[in-house]
This record gives C-alpha cells, structure tokens and sequence, in this order.
C-alpha cells in the first residue's frame, strides 16, 4: 500500500520526535507529560523532504500567494530551507527564505533578520511546534516591524493549547498545522 507524504511524515513524528512517559519542561515554562522533538524529523533527511512537500500543499491553499517564508531561529531554520529548495526544485513560483534571530547580530551586518526581503513582501511564518504561539508571535513581530506581510502561518505540530486561535485572533490570516496532538493516539487524551 501507497502511503501519502502526510502520512509517512505523520509516522516519522510519531516514531522518532514524539516522546512519552517522562516530564519535559516547554519553551513557554510548563510541565507536559509529552513533548515534540521536531528537530528529530526536520534533521532526519526523509521527514525534511516529506515536510517540504506537505508545507507547499498547504502554502498554495493560502487566499494570498507568498514569495517568502520564514520563522524564528531554530525551530523554523531546517524547515525553511528545505521548502525554499523543494519549491524551486519543482518548479514551484519563487519562494525565498528569512530567518528571524533571537538578537540582532553583533557583527557585519547588525541585522535581526537573514535574508531580508523588501517592505511588503507576503510571508508566511513557520514553527516547528505552536504550544501557546509565543515564538511564532516574536517573528510574526519582526516580519511586520521589517514591512513584511504576513499571510499565513503554518506548523508542523499544534500542541492544541490555544496558540492556533491565538495568532488567527493577532494577525487575522491563515493559520494552519500538519497535525495537531489529537493526532496523534499515544496523547491524544493527555
């Protein structure tokens, strides 16, 4: 049997980024009984090329074409360039890639942004995973102080604590995930 890229990538999160059974602490400071280790997945060379594909479908669903995408360092680092590479390796209109740093660099160009894109270029920002939304609100910030117009916010994983609604009610755009922890059976009840 024929698996979809969604469902391939959807067994690889399970099987190797998706940890049960101990207590890990979350970026936003709570306590989860399970926690998304994307990193395993967005490093893994099939889950990257797996998540470039689905992350394109989901794009081309967006009211407004982007010409870029982009996140806050690291989470959306990996995710970013795979897209960026997939789109132009189909043929896929021009997408490019920018990455929000934490601080702006304290060298050469002294900037917060990689890769900064012109005043009105339509982005969508990306995250590995959305608890609460905060860290996709920070480069979302960014982006707009830069000019930048956000249409669209995709994650590979929503934790279903709030932070989807969160950035629709902030930014009023699309905002998507590939899964969200309903999906997955070993804590769709946590």
């Amino acid at each position: 049997m024929m698996r979809s890229n969604r469902d391939r990538l959807w067994q690889i999160l399970d099987e190797k980024s998706l940890i049960v059974g101990q207590d890990m602490t979350l970026s936003v400071g709570l306590s989860s009984s399970f926690y998304f280790d994307c990193k395993k997945t967005t490093l893994n060379g099939e889950g990257l090329a797996l998540l470039a594909d689905v992350f394109l479908e989901e794009i081309d669903k967006f009211p407004k074409r982007p010409s870029a995408i982009g996140g806050l360092t690291i989470g959306a680092d990996f995710m970013v360039a795979a897209v960026v590479m997939r789109a132009y390796q189909t043929g896929h209109p021009t997408i490019n890639g920018s990455i929000v740093r934490k601080e702006p660099k304290q060298h050469g160009t002294c900037r917060h942004i990689e890769n900064e894109m012109p005043r009105g270029t339509r982005i969508v920002a990306v995250d590995d995973v959305i608890t609460t939304g905060r860290s996709t609100d920070e480069a979302c910030k960014q982006f707009l102080r830069d000019g930048y117009e956000i249409v669209g916010v995709v994650a590979l994983v929503d934790r279903e604590a709030g932070g989807v609604e969160n950035l629709q009610r902030q930014y009023g755009c699309t905002v998507c995930s590939i899964f969200r922890k309903s999906d997955f059976p070993r804590i769709a009840t946590d």
